[in-house]
C-alpha cells in the first residue's frame, strides 16, 4: 500500500487514546472495535440503527447500474418493472452522489424516464405510489430521491433481482 492510500486516525475518548493507520477498511474496523470496547452499547446501537453502507450498496449495484458524472445508467432495464427501475435508478443516484461521481442524489421525472426507458406517463403514475409508501420523497427542486426506508427496501429487493 502506498503512502497516498493510507488512512491515519487519532481518537481520544476520555482517557482512552488510540492511533490507527492502514487502508480505509482496516482502519474503520479498528475504530469500531476500539469504540465498542470503550462504549459496549455501541455494538447494540450499531445493530439497531440502519445506516446505508455505500460500499455494500455499490457492490450490489454492480451489473445493474453504472454511475457517471451525468447520473446513473441502468445496465439491464428490460426485466425490471417501472417501480424497481425507478428505485434502482434513484439508488444509483444516491450512491453516485456519495461516491462524489454525481452532483445530486435526486432525479427529475424526465431523467427517470430517460434512465429507465419507461414512458413519462408510467413514471408519473408510479411516483405517487412510491411517495405514499414512504419509499421516495419529492425534493424542494421538484425531483425525487429515496428515503432511508426506500434505500433499505431497495437494497432488500435487489437481493431478489
Amino acid at each position: 500500500m502506498n503512502e497516498q492510500n493510507k488512512l491515519k486516525v487519532h481518537l481520544e475518548f476520555g482517557e482512552a487514546k488510540a492511533d490507527f493507520e492502514g487502508d480505509v477498511n482496516q482502519v474503520f474496523d479498528a475504530v469500531v472495535r476500539f469504540l465498542t470496547k470503550i462504549y459496549p452499547n455501541l455494538e447494540i446501537i450499531n445493530k439497531l440503527v440502519y445506516t446505508p453502507d455505500v460500499s455494500s450498496l455499490a457492490a450490489k449495484l454492480v451489473g445493474k447500474v453504472e454511475v457517471t458524472s451525468e447520473g446513473p445508467i441502468l445496465v439491464s432495464r428490460d426485466e425490471l418493472s417501472a417501480r424497481d427501475a425507478i428505485c434502482i435508478a434513484l439508488l444509483g443516484a444516491y450512491v453516485g452522489n456519495k461516491l462524489g461521481k454525481f452532483s445530486k442524489d435526486a432525479l427529475s421525472s424526465a431523467e427517470l424516464a430517460k434512465i429507465t426507458e419507461k414512458a413519462r406517463k408510467t413514471i408519473s403514475n408510479e411516483v405517487p405510489k412510491l411517495i405514499d409508501e414512504g419509499i421516495i420523497e419529492r425534493t424542494t427542486e421538484g425531483e425525487y430521491k429515496l428515503t432511508i426506508s426506500g434505500i433499505r427496501k431497495t437494497e432488500e429487493k435487489m437481493a431478489c433481482l
